[in-house]
């Protein structure tokens, strides 16, 4: 058994077994990597790309030198002799090949409705691909933000783990009494608790990520990033002109007009009747060969494509308000995601400017204030919710900032 146990450890020391680690790497992304990943991975983009394929399929099928294939007809009869005198039978033989023929320019018609088609999907996929980007983002900043939250309980919660050991020390020595040590427990067990919920929130984040970018959802990811703002101002103006040119969702509902205009076009053609040429070789009594051609026209008495044409024409005047209704909600998506963004920046900017470098002072000042007995244990408590509450609104503030950044990036269609 002995000798077991130690081959099944040199066999897994040379990497010949799996191991727990192997199984569960982490993985590292810059957010330009989890982009990369998500374009690449996203379940929901990848399905989305598959009506390209459709659309394509659909051009294709347009291409075809005709929508009909030719149709081939055979006929075998028997001829019988009943008159006196005559006996026997002669077999009468017929062969006909028949084809329609688009005319007036169906083909042409057909073929542009088809690349408009695509067109249409094409900019439809490039709209869910901003969507999913934006949502990548957000989750990447997101996790950022939460993890130096975590980090921060963490110092909170070291930080109590000392003032609790100072405690003891100083009640040992008769210096302050049992309350203030109780208070030192009841910190640290709250400060146990705001770790045990940041580092929850942190890893379910992460997981929220790794399933945009295609991965199980382990929340094991590293993130590599920073939450230091470079703020930036931006015209309303400018930034509008760019949503209304850039947004793939707009440009679909502009070119979903012209593919209606092209199908509308197609259809009137179609109103025109194709004619179906026949070439027809009959051999009667094995004496007479007779070859000739037929050609037909349906008459287009009843069916004109009136039909076709009303609900064409009311599809096109949905498409028009579809259009009008995504210009305007780009409007105020540009317009709010602008004042957001406008008031995250002011946010971020009162904190760095006038609470930031004394709250972080303050915090590595009051451990040193205790140790000392310049305050007890009751206003040490004070001043560090305060510090911490001010941390907390900054990381806040930061994550506040970068959401409204991605969002303005998604209400106007580019990067920033």
């Amino acid at each position: 058994m002995q000798i077991r146990v130690v081959c099944l450890l040199a066999v897994a020391a040379l990497g010949m077994l799996p191991t727990a680690s192997q199984g569960q790497e982490s993985l590292s992304l810059t957010l330009s990597e989890a982009l990369t990943f998500a374009r690449d991975r996203n379940p929901d983009l990848l399905a989305a790309r598959q009506e390209l394929e459709v659309a394509r399929g659909r051009l294709v099928k347009a291409r075809y030198p005709s929508q009909f294939n030719p149709e081939l007809g055979s006929e075998v009869a028997n001829r019988s002799r009943g008159e006196s005198g005559e006996r026997g039978s002669d077999i009468d033989f017929s062969v006909t090949l028949s084809q329609e023929i688009e005319i007036a320019g169906q083909r042409g018609k057909r073929i542009d409705e088809a690349e408009r088609n695509l067109a249409v999907v094409t900019q439809r996929i490039q709209d869910r691909e901003r969507l999913v980007l934006a949502q990548v983002k957000e989750s990447f900043y997101r996790a950022l933000a939460l993890r130096r939250r975590f980090d921060l309980f963490r110092q909170v919660e070291d930080l109590n783990r000392r003032l609790r050991a100072v405690a003891t020390v100083r009640f040992q020595a008769g210096e302050i009494s049992k309350l203030e040590v109780n208070l030192a427990e009841i910190q640290l067990g709250q400060a146990r608790k705001d770790t045990l919920t940041a580092e929850r929130d942190y890893r379910n984040t992460l997981r929220e990520l790794e399933r945009r970018l295609g991965q199980e959802p382990r929340g094991t990811a590293e993130l590599t990033g920073q939450l230091a703002v470079q703020p930036q101002t931006f015209d309303e103006q400018m930034l509008l002109g760019t949503a209304l040119e850039s947004r793939p969702d707009l440009q679909a509902a502009r070119t979903e007009l012209g593919r209606l205009d092209a199908e509308m076009a197609l259809t009137r053609r179609l109103v025109v009747p194709n004619p179906t040429l026949s070439f027809v070789y009959r051999e009667e009594e094995k004496r007479d060969h007779i070859a000739g051609a037929e050609i037909r026209f349906p008459l287009p008495v009843f069916d004109r494509k009136q039909a076709e044409l009303v609900q064409l024409a009311g599809r096109k005047d949905q498409a028009g308000y579809e259009r009008q209704s995504v210009e305007l909600q780009v409007r105020q998506e540009v317009g709010e995601a602008l004042r957001a963004y406008n008031t995250a920046k002011a946010e971020v900017e009162v904190y760095e400017q006038t609470v930031l470098e004394r709250a972080t002072e303050n915090f590595q000042l009051i451990e040193t204030a205790y140790r000392e007995g310049q305050i007890n244990l009751l206003q040490l408590v004070v001043v560090q919710n305060n510090l911490i509450t001010a941390q907390l609104s900054y990381i806040d503030a930061l994550n506040a900032y970068w959401q409204a950044r991605t969002a303005l990036e998604r209400a106007t269609g580019t990067e920033l």
